[in-house]
This record gives structure tokens, sequence and C-alpha cells, in this order.
């Protein structure tokens, strides 16, 4: 991804232009299914909605349901997530990984459907918005003028297979700061490095990771098990509490309450 990447902000100067174009004010955002593993586990959440309003400013909506209608950003891509959260069960939001969109190109007619492939996507256009304040970042490297259709490919259909499987494996914060000082390479989309470490379980599963993607774990009280992890924490919710964990140490914290 050498070349200069202004495709998506020209495509959406384009479609304003135009006459008949097809955006609009207002779209119905569609939330995705939450993954069985979750749902099975902690019941049906809350989701905290955050996206770009018509005049460019930053929303928020909490919603209990899988749709919210809300007015978008419409002059250059931009980004929607969806954060899923528990309040009954002390599970924040922004706690687990979140669904997402980049406005227009999961938009179709009047509706802007969110998904679990495109949450990793949506968090890299916020991390590269961040590291923009950082001294060096080229004001060319803005979000707003990624290619995200080539991005798409790379990281779902030629990047490496793990990260095909689950993207959330990537450090998307420190690609985001590596972009916005040096440019976007294809090395930067990788798997972070991780060490086998035992650690005990101390309690019963089922045991959640964060990622919507990974498939839970059933390890009983007491037994040991070898962990692949990064100086960057990793959390597993289980019945019975919060267990984070990474090569520096382990963190175990039980619920307090119960509920959804």
């Amino acid at each position: 991804m050498k070349t200069p990447v202004f495709f998506a902000a020209l495509l959406c100067g384009i479609l304003i232009s135009c006459g008949d174009s097809p955006l609009r004010d207002r779209y119905l955002v569609l939330l995705p299914s939450l993954p069985p593993p979750q749902r099975d586990l902690l019941g049906n959440p809350w989701w905290r909605l955050e996206w770009y309003d018509s005049e460019g400013n930053r929303r928020f909506m909490e919603i209990r349901g899988t749709e919210a209608e809300v007015s978008v950003f419409s002059r250059w891509p931009n980004p929607v997530l969806a954060r899923p959260f528990w309040p009954g069960r002390d599970l924040p939001p922004g706690f687990f990984y979140p669904a997402g969109g980049i406005f227009p190109f999961d938009v179709s007619g009047g509706t802007l459907a969110l998904s679990w492939k495109a949450g990793p996507e949506a968090v890299f256009y916020e991390e590269l918005a961040e590291a923009q304040s950082l001294p060096g970042a080229d004001p060319h490297r803005h979000p707003q003028f990624f290619d995200w259709p080539r991005f798409r490919r790379l990281l779902r259909q030629e990047g490496p297979e793990a990260l095909r499987t689950d993207p959330w494996l990537a450090d998307w914060k420190d690609a985001a700061v590596k972009t916005a000082l040096s440019g976007f390479k294809k090395s930067m989309v990788k798997a972070e490095r991780r060490i086998p470490v035992a650690v005990e379980i101390p309690g019963g599963g089922p045991w959640l990771e964060l990622s919507p993607f990974a498939e839970a774990a059933f390890w009983e009280t007491g037994t040991e098990v070898s962990l692949a992890l990064s100086a960057r924490p990793v959390r597993y919710v289980s019945p019975g509490g919060i267990l984070t964990l990474s090569i520096h140490g382990r963190v175990w914290r039980p619920f307090s309450t119960e509920g959804d």
C-alpha cells in the first residue's frame, strides 16, 4: 500500500457532488448478532453506539435493541462503533471488543450494517485519528484519506492467516502510530508476538476472551494451562469473574453481583 491513500475521501467527494447522490442524512444502523459464547454466558447486552453526526460531532447512544436511526457525517469516510456491555455484571462499554463499520463502505440503501469483521477497522480509524496529535505525524495520513477498501482486502484476504481468523491479535494502536509517523506498510498487519506461559485457573468455566472470534474455553478450577501471552493484557470472563493475564503477572477479580 505504497500509493497515496486518497481513494476513500475522493470517492465520498464524488458521491456527494453528484446531483443524484445515493448518500443521505440519516441511516438505520443495524447491529450484528452477539457471538454465541458471549450470548450463552452473559445474555443479551446493552450497546453503546459511537458515531459522528451530520455536523461532524462525536455522538453516543445506549440502546438495548439491535438497530437505531442516526444522522451520519457524509463528507468523508468515518467510523461507527457498537460496544456491547452488561451493567449488571460490571462489564462496561469498551471491555469486550466492538463491532463496527466505516461509512460509506458499509452502507446499502438507507442502512449501515455493522459487523464484527469491521470492528478492528473502525478502531484502527480511531487510533489513526488519535495518532495525528503525535509530534512528527504527517497531516496527509489522516484516516479520512486512507484507502479503506484496499486495507480491507489486505486484512481479510491477503494478510497472515492468524489475523484473518482473529484480527484482534494485532496491536492496532501500535500500527496506527507507525502509520501516522512513517506511512502504512503491509508488514504492519501482523499478529502480536506472544510466548507460552503456564497459568493456574482460579475458577470454573466457560472462559471467554474479549474477541468475538474466539471460542470459549472450558478449564476447571485449579487446572494449569499454557496460554500465549504478551506484555499487552489479555482478559478472560467466566461465570465467577474476570482473569487478566500478561507475561508480567495475573489478576483475578470475582464478580460482586450477578444479572443481565
